[in-house]
């Protein structure tokens, strides 16, 4: 390789006020001794008798058959989850769907039962046809309720007075 000095700030004068540029000079670049690199920094390189073949040891070589076969195993599997995922995830949908449209259903049927129901009907039988006739003042007990659920009856209920 040849390397030359290129030095653009120095002129030189040969009997007039012209300047001209100086020719760079040719530098012969200084050969270095190669050192010698420790074990672990060397290259195998493959013998040429031996043609195609790589120098790998028999050690890494299985390492690395079992790397790629672990690599496989692994997205084997991750494949496998995200197809359960997936399917799952689809179900839940489908399952969600069915659920709003019993949902629907149930609504429809208790709006049916709801109208169906005739209050006034009800009231005019039980008053026409089984005789029965609105409570008098003295008849309604009230009770007071300690317990805002339910209430527990210990004894009879006492008579109107």
């Amino acid at each position: 390789m040849r390397e030359y000095r290129q030095n653009y700030t120095q002129y030189y004068t040969s009997g007039t006020a012209a300047r001209k540029l100086a020719q760079p000079e040719y530098i012969r670049p200084e050969r270095t001794q190669e050192t010698e690199l420790p074990d672990y920094a060397r290259v195998r390189k493959a013998d040429k008798r031996k043609g195609l073949q790589v120098a790998m040891n028999p050690a890494f070589a299985v390492f690395l058959a079992l790397s790629v076969i672990a690599t496989l195993a692994v997205c084997t599997l991750l494949l496998s989850m995200q197809a359960k995922v997936t399917s799952q995830s689809n179900m839940i949908t489908r399952l969600q769907a069915e659920v709003e449209v019993l949902r629907d259903d149930n609504n429809a049927y208790e709006a049916r039962i709801n109208s169906s129901v005739d209050l006034e009907y009800i009231r005019d039988f039980a008053i026409n046809q089984l005789g029965m006739i609105y409570p008098t003042e003295g008849q309604v007990v009230y009770y007071n309720l300690t317990e805002s659920d339910y209430v527990r009856q210990y004894q009879d209920i006492p008579e109107a007075r």
